[in-house]
């Protein structure tokens, strides 16, 4: 399963930097439930997502590891763990780039794959994981830009 997108923020890459590479900050714009982040290294993370599934939550554990890590420009992780019994295996990366002063592109894609059961449902999954993902980058946006504004 591919996701990706890009939008521009306004605000100065060195902030969205510092957003995008702290687990926990990058946490707080999850839209899709709740996220709890376990540092187990400066590279290695354990992060549980429960998040809204019909009638019954599903609750995601993840391993992150960071694989690359280049300030203010890249960052790229590889993820696995399990959903609902089945394994999930994944990599992703952010790319920012600098537009202007105070306005950045983040250029954002994943790459998963849905093992077990779940693996059959992949298509149907596709969606409202790039949907979320979305909101997320949007209510990351429109937090990084509220901190840029009072930062003025």
């Amino acid at each position: 399963m591919h996701l990706a997108g890009e939008t521009e923020i306004a605000a100065t890459r060195q902030r969205t930097w510092a957003t995008i590479s702290n687990p926990d900050r990058a946490a707080e714009s999850n839209t899709s439930g709740q996220a709890q982040i376990e540092k187990i290294d400066d590279r290695h993370y354990k992060v549980s997502v429960s998040a809204p599934g019909g009638m019954m939550p599903l609750n995601v554990v993840l391993n992150l590891a960071i694989t690359d890590l280049d300030e203010p420009s890249r960052i790229a992780a590889t993820i696995d763990g399990s959903l609902m019994g089945g394994p999930i295996d994944g990599t992703g990366s952010i790319d920012l780039v600098e537009l202007g002063p105070k306005l950045t592109r983040a250029v954002w894609v994943a790459d998963a794959t849905l093992g077990g059961l779940l693996g059959s449902f992949e298509a149907m999954v596709q969606g409202p994981l790039q949907n979320a993902a979305e909101q997320s980058f949007a209510a990351m946006k429109e937090r990084l830009e509220a901190e840029e504004a009072a930062a003025d």
